[in-house]
């Protein structure tokens, strides 16, 4: 067994699994399970690492210090569940099945729990075991009132621990707080996020962006991180100051706690403050920034992040001067393209060397993402089945 250490601990868990495998036919309820679990497996990316399967949930951690924001792993657990509800839905759009299994399907939803504590991780032949006090905390959180109380189906559980940790105070204003109690464990005080509206804020949102037919410059950088770590890298104020060389950045109005579409990042450049305005914002995907060009105008810039295995390129692209006079738009457009995207291009290039520095020292992570083997999936699968 290894040293004990801390970090948070996340179980994403399939609601209505059980009633949906009694109610089924089980050679098309195996087969849609064990492709919402393949979901849930490829949304579990770094820093998150995925320690086993238990029927249908997927338990993950993540040590102390991986995460530079409380915020990813906010949009982390969010992003997941969009992709899950995406799912769910193309399932009953493309199926001409009448079995129960298919027409069931949409009865199934997703929830999470989340805690911040310690535990020690025992490897074992074909996962790694967490152990600890704080492992059956979270464990025993997975049974609750939860939907008795409020009628949530979907939803992220938080405890205390979890949300001191994640630093963003404004969170508090979204969630419900509930107090479950436990005959080993007492009176357990959580913080609980309905996920309905998420999904229905995000299903049919459209994303405003640079194209790459739109843009008068683009640049790329190819990076040694996984698309969530580089997106810390190129969201965080500290960061993004080297890549666009600012003496200082800041962000100012935070959504409930979160950057968010309206937020805008305040750039000191000596004496001139740039403000560039977040008009979109893709979590580990692509963000759109605006900012004002002379002559009353403005111009947009996207940041699109593309995974690979364990590397991310990152792709700036740089939009056409909106409104003002059109020979100022002109000379604006001429400038960007021979002045701002080359220092951009030094920007990534700095910034690299700073990523490398701090993954060299270890106050970087660089986790690589984990694959669970086929048998795990079909094991975890084969003990549901055989509980039914």
């Amino acid at each position: 067994m290894q040293h004990s250490q801390d970090g948070y601990l996340l179980i994403a868990d399939i609601t209505g699994y059980t009633a949906f495998l009694r109610e089924s036919e089980l050679d098309h309820a195996k087969d849609s399970l064990r492709s919402l679990l393949d979901l849930l497996i490829e949304n579990t990316k770094p820093p998150l690492m995925i320690s086993r399967l238990e029927g249908d949930a997927v338990i993950s951690y993540a040590p102390e210090g991986s995460f530079q924001q409380g915020q990813t792993l906010v949009e982390l657990i969010e992003g997941t569940y969009v992709e899950f509800r995406r799912a769910l839905d193309l399932m009953v759009l493309n199926t001409t099945c009448n079995c129960l299994a298919c027409r069931n399907i949409a009865n199934l939803d997703l929830k999470f729990f989340v805690h911040y504590g310690t535990f020690a991780l025992e490897p074992l032949p074909s996962y790694t075991e967490l152990i600890g006090s704080d492992v059956n905390l979270i464990h025993r959180l997975t049974k609750n009132n939860v939907t008795e109380k409020t009628g949530m189906r979907a939803y992220v559980l938080y405890t205390k621990a979890a949300l001191e940790h994640l630093a963003m105070p404004g969170l508090f204003d979204e969630l419900t707080r509930q107090v479950e109690s436990y005959d080993d464990v007492g009176e357990v005080t959580v913080y609980l996020l309905d996920m309905h509206p998420i999904w229905e804020n995000r299903k049919h949102r459209y994303h405003t962006v640079v194209e790459p037919q739109d843009a008068v410059h683009t640049l790329e950088k190819d990076f040694s991180l996984p698309q969530p770590l580089l997106w810390e890298y190129l969201t965080n104020p500290k960061y993004r100051s080297i890549v666009f060389g600012a003496d200082s950045q800041r962000i100012e109005d935070l959504k409930q706690g979160r950057v968010a579409d309206g937020s805008v990042y305040v750039c000191s450049h000596g004496k001139n403050i740039i403000q560039q305005s977040i008009i979109d914002w893709h979590p580990f995907e692509q963000y759109t920034i605006k900012s004002a060009t002379p002559g009353g105008g403005f111009a947009l810039m996207t940041i699109r992040l593309t995974g690979h295995d364990n590397s991310t390129t990152a792709t700036a692209l740089f939009g056409k001067t909106q409104e003002g006079p059109s020979l100022i738009r002109g000379l604006v457009n001429f400038v960007g393209r021979k002045f701002l995207a080359p220092s951009m291009v030094d920007g990534f290039n700095a910034l690299s060397e700073v990523i490398e520095r701090e993954i060299g020292d270890g106050s970087a992570s660089q986790q690589a993402v984990g694959k669970i083997p086929a048998e795990q999936i079909e094991n975890a699968l084969t003990e549901s089945l055989a509980q039914t």
